[in-house]
């Protein structure tokens, strides 16, 4: 069972958040729905709740750096990706600070609106108000928290991409016409290179999109994404072909007098990434088991 003390000692609100009088608790929201939907909750299951509720889920630095920057071909424009990132990053957290700056002074005006208002309904309504903005205090803080975690994260990334601190020759970078056209030009051979290279390995043929892409370039570039795609298809293709002599002689040794059957897919890729993720690689079928 899950101690609602060890759930308290993880919340991060207890100091991003400032004041827990910003926020609203899960308990107060259990509290109302006893005369609209009575819900009887546990009290671990509740601390669990609250945790879920101040905890931001954003893009992992993983996630980042492998599947959005490296998702471009070549160096400089996995660079150009990261500082583009980077810039969206910022805006966000520039308006989300002032979205939280505003709902601070929401909350302030209500309650100063509450005090005055002698109406019941209309203070009811107020004080209806004035909830909403808590738990909108608490959705702000998330989504500045996440921003903080990721810019961090991207900014790691680009310090490790440019060998320097030097802000200068990072913008030189990106603001000097020929070195831009001299990376645009080899990004878009490499790309359409890395396009031609899959449809050579899924069909055996270059597809008409990407073939009328690359009939649009230069014959010299038309040859060098010929060559190279060709060279990448080839390459991993040959290695393919070892991995599947490898699999097959595996799942031989694995399965030697045993009938047709049947797994558990999630299961097996499950427990060859906790098993295989330091080497990366498939064990052979003459080495024993670890």
């Amino acid at each position: 069972m899950m101690k609602q003390d060890s759930l308290q000692e993880k919340n991060p609100s207890n100091t991003d958040s400032g004041s827990n009088e910003l926020n609203l608790p899960i308990s107060k929201t259990l509290e109302d729905l006893k005369n609209i939907s009575p819900w009887e909750v546990e009290t671990p299951d509740v601390a669990l709740m609250q945790w879920a509720d101040q905890i931001p889920f954003g893009q992992s630095e993983f996630q980042n750096r492998y599947y959005v920057i490296n998702s471009q071909i070549t160096p400089w424009r996995q660079l150009r990706q990261a500082i583009m990132e980077l810039q969206a990053r910022t805006n966000s957290l520039q308006k989300i600070t002032v979205q939280y700056r505003r709902n601070l002074n929401d909350m302030a005006r209500l309650k100063s609106e509450i005090e005055a208002e002698e109406d019941e309904y209309s203070k009811t309504d107020l004080e209806c108000q004035l909830e909403i903005c808590r738990l909108d205090t608490q959705v702000w803080m998330n989504k500045i928290r996440q921003c903080k975690e990721e810019i961090e994260g991207i900014v790691r990334i680009i310090k490790e991409r440019t060998d320097s601190e030097d802000l200068d020759s990072v913008i030189a970078t990106f603001e000097d016409p020929a070195i831009v056209d001299a990376e645009e030009h080899k990004y878009w051979i490499a790309r359409m290179a890395k396009q031609c290279a899959i449809d050579l390995l899924t069909t055996g043929r270059v597809q008409s999109g990407n073939l009328e892409s690359m009939l649009m370039m230069k014959p010299e570039d038309q040859a060098a994404i010929t060559d190279l795609a060709l060279t990448y298809s080839t390459a991993m293709n040959h290695s393919i072909g070892k991995f599947k002599e490898i699999a097959e002689n595996k799942v031989e040794n694995m399965l030697s007098g045993r009938g047709p059957e049947m797994f558990d897919t999630s299961g097996i890729f499950t427990d060859y990434a906790i098993n295989n993720i330091a080497n990366r690689s498939l064990q052979s079928s003459d080495q024993p088991e670890t």
